[in-house]
């Protein structure tokens, strides 16, 4: 006899499996993964009658918890046992309610540990490679550093001045066109463009939608709810920087055209540059700001191991303008009243 579907957690707490423990009590457990800009987050609330998690059970604050989630037969009665390691998460704050007795536990991936977030600095660096401030920062706060980006600027001058560390490395990649997340122990650098580039494994279909099944491509079909949004204001076709450089005197700029974009304004862009291949690189930058929530689906579904951040996916039946290449900007995982997953998904761009 096959085993019903199920979803379940393994969770630890710095170091100490506590699934055994912690499971009669567990109300829900949210997850949210984000592709950038911001942490991901963890979030357990659990029944307390008993006023156990008020007391003798009450977490630490910066505990370390390490959670999985594991499912039996979840899409088919025949897919077996499958798992969802969601990471390494710190924790961040403890609230309790009544009636009814509960206790949340809210966690985030930025370690707290180390000086990552907890710390305002002031120090500067000269001829730097971004690569390099990032690895000191990482290397102050005993954390890896992976730099995915093929792109690595050499800064003249950069200036930390009374921020945390993590909020200072941020807005530098953001100035240079680069995303930064925080999982696992790790800061990873990376450009949103090369992940916009990977050819999509998983199919989302609007209910109803008549489609042709492919080999290695994974479908999403029970969705539950979903919103489109389109924006009409400050979107444009093409970027223009131009640039007076005061050392030689010439005049440098570049325009860089939207391929997929027939028509539309053209962005005005005046910085210091020096050279058409920089001047090239702002204009992709500048123009990926303006249009990249251009086109934005939020979709509920049923939970899915497989959608994630960064995983980019086809959408289709949704309307031929909304219709095509997207990627996960975020991804929520619900488990208590079953297992639900929401993700919110902008539009891949063409060429940057």
């Amino acid at each position: 006899m096959m085993e019903p579907r199920q979803i379940f957690p393994s969770i630890t707490y710095d170091g100490k499996n506590i699934t055994k423990d912690i499971v009669p009590y567990l109300k829900s457990l949210s997850y949210t993964d984000n592709l950038s800009g911001q942490a991901d987050d963890l979030s357990i609330t659990l029944e307390d009658r008993k006023e156990l998690w008020t007391s003798d059970w009450f977490p630490d604050r910066g505990a370390v918890l390490k959670v999985k989630l594991a499912s039996m037969n979840w899409d088919t009665l025949a897919s077996g046992m499958q798992a969802l390691d969601i990471g390494l998460f710190a924790v961040d704050s403890i609230e309790a309610s009544a009636p009814p007795h509960e206790v949340e536990i809210k966690a985030v991936s930025v370690p707290d540990n180390n000086e990552l977030r907890g710390v305002d600095r002031t120090r500067s660096w000269e001829k730097a490679e971004l690569k390099t401030i990032a690895n000191d920062v990482a290397s102050g706060a005993n954390i890896e550093l992976s730099y995915e980006s093929d792109e690595n600027p050499t800064l003249d001058r950069v200036e930390q001045t009374e921020e945390s560390d993590l909020s200072f490395l941020l807005k530098l990649c953001e100035d240079h066109g680069l995303a930064l997340k925080v999982c696992n122990n790790r800061i990873v650098i990376f450009d949103e463009a090369n992940y916009e580039k990977e050819e999509p494994h998983i199919a989302i279909i609007n209910p109803g939608t008549v489609f042709q099944k492919k080999e290695g491509m994974h479908y999403v079909t029970a969705i539950t709810g979903y919103r489109l949004h389109a924006l009409t204001r400050d979107i444009y076709k093409a970027c223009h920087v131009q640039c007076n450089d005061t050392e030689s005197g010439s005049n440098i700029e570049a325009t860089f055209t939207d391929p997929d974009k027939k028509e539309g304004r053209t962005l005005q862009i005046k910085e210091q540059v020096k050279s058409i291949q920089e001047a090239e690189r702002l204009a992709k930058k500048k123009l990926r700001e303006k249009n990249r929530d251009e086109w934005s689906i939020s979709i509920d579904a049923m939970g899915d191991f497989n959608l994630l951040a960064a995983m980019t996916v086809n959408i289709m039946g949704f309307g031929s303008k909304f219709d095509g290449k997207y990627i996960i900007t975020s991804a929520k995982h619900d488990m208590g009243n079953g297992y639900t997953t929401s993700i919110d998904l902008r539009r891949c761009l063409n060429g940057y």
